[in-house]
């Protein structure tokens, strides 16, 4: 057996170190093709493979070429250059279709590695989708610079800029644009009247508006709103606004300057509030101001559906208060006090109250004359004692006494605060000549006690 061993190894060890010697001969002349510091020239390249997009960003593979491989790994440094880009725009009279986006928008490494031996490398460019999206049915043109090759290597002169032309139809679809647009009386007149488009509240009217983003949704962004009055005139001689439209004036309204899309989400909204004391001083008059989505901090506003013309009818939506315009009787009332008996409940004064001992319920009655189409009602909550309250209590309608409808009905109410005014609007507001308000229960006292009730009637 050792013998054979020794055979072996006098036959097959020559003929693999020969093997190995022609090997290592070969590699060496392949690795010292590559003299040490041979320079090589750099210039740029075009779109190296597969653009990806996500939600927030387009991503573009771009090379860099050399006229040979590097003798030495080395960094090529990069800039953005959007004046190569419109350079080339105007160089090659590619007209109004092509855009030199916004440098902003366009993101690149400071530097690229070029590794031993290679004949290009390959960095990334990425462009915000917001920017892209902008340009739907158009073509971007994207310029970027090679501003140093390390380790002694050159710049092509004539390529050391280059230019990236990208149609938008081919990253994306119309589809695939996050249009940020208004959802009730975008690009047109919302009109406010007979309780549609707008509600009501103790100190005023208030418009809500909707703002939704098409798409996928993504991260959080902001949204800027500005209002005007500049172009009203303009709508009355178009015929878009009637003659007796004059426009709010700042001091006349509220409104957010900024509104928020929380991240995931597809919408979110505002309102502009407007004073009943302005409404009542223009009851001949319908009141307009323009709300404008103007920019945002993310996606793109759509061109068409930014914006929209408010347009208040003050006489079709002035509330009236006509609680003392009927009869009132109450089923109980406080006979040992006249200062604090059942007319206290609707005279007018919120520091006034009417107070009822060993409460069991109430009805209290308002019988008007012609029939009243009541929108919302108030409650004011007496000066002390929670407990005497009213929680739960039901308002009825009739137009002959007999026959009574609920119209409202509310469980477990709370008044958190002393001579606290709370307006409870009725959904399905109906007309009716009399009605009927059952408290059936207060907080926790066998006392019952409230300083007023108001009616409000709605056109």
């Amino acid at each position: 057996m050792k013998v054979m061993l020794n055979l072996i190894k006098k036959i097959y060890v020559p003929i693999l170190c020969f093997t190995l010697f022609i090997g290592c001969k070969d590699t060496a002349l392949e690795d010292f093709s590559l003299k040490p510091g041979t320079a090589t020239t750099v210039g740029s390249g075009d779109i190296a493979g597969g653009i990806t997009k996500t939600n927030e960003q387009i991503t573009v593979p771009v090379s860099i070429k050399l006229t040979s491989p590097a003798s030495k790994a080395f960094d090529v440094n990069l800039a953005v250059n959007q004046k190569a880009a419109e350079d080339h725009i105007k160089s090659k009279n590619l007209g109004s279709n092509y855009i030199a986006v916004k440098p902003e928008s366009i993101f690149l490494p400071n530097s690229t590695k070029v590794n031993f031996g290679a004949d290009s490398t390959v960095f990334s460019i990425t462009i915000t989708r917001t920017e892209v999206e902008k340009y739907f049915g158009k073509n971007i043109v994207i310029g970027y610079g090679i501003t140093n090759a390390g380790k002694g290597n050159n710049i092509d002169p004539k390529n050391a800029n280059g230019v990236l032309i990208l149609k938008v139809n081919d990253l994306i679809t119309e589809s695939d644009i996050h249009f940020i647009s208004l959802t009730n009386g975008a690009g047109a007149v919302l009109e406010a009247k007979n309780q549609q488009n707008y509600e009501s509240s103790s100190s005023g009217l208030s418009i809500p508006i909707g703002i939704s983003l098409a798409s996928f949704p993504g991260s959080a962004f902001t949204v800027d709103v500005q209002t005007s009055t500049d172009t009203i005139a303009q709508l009355i001689k178009t015929g878009v606004l009637p003659a007796n439209t004059v426009g709010l004036k700042p001091e006349e309204y509220s409104i957010p300057t900024k509104v928020q899309f929380a991240s995931n989400s597809k919408s979110t909204g505002l309102e502009i509030n407007v004073p009943w004391s302005v409404i009542n001083q223009n009851l001949d008059k319908k009141l307009a101001v323009i709300v404008k989505l103007s920019s945002s901090t993310l996606h793109v506003l759509n061109p068409e559906k930014n914006y929209s013309i408010l347009l208040i009818d003050s006489e079709n939506v002035v509330e009236v208060d006509v609680t003392n315009d009927a009869v009132f009787t109450v089923s109980r009332d406080n006979t040992g006090n006249p200062d604090e008996n059942s007319p206290k409940l609707i005279d007018g004064n919120y520091n006034s109250k009417f107070l009822l001992g060993d409460f069991v319920d109430l009805e209290a009655k308002l019988v008007f004359t012609e029939a009243q189409k009541i929108g919302a009602y108030t409650f004011t909550s007496g000066n002390d004692a929670q407990e005497r309250d009213p929680a739960e209590w039901v308002l009825y309608g009739s137009n002959d006494g007999t026959t009574w409808e609920a119209i409202d009905t509310r469980r477990t109410e709370v008044f958190n605060g002393r001579n606290e005014t709370k307006r409870f609007n009725i959904e399905f507001p109906k007309a009716y000549k009399q009605f009927k308000l059952h408290i059936e229960r207060t907080r926790s006292s066998s006392l019952f006690q409230m300083s007023e009730w108001r009616m409000v009637r709605i056109p």
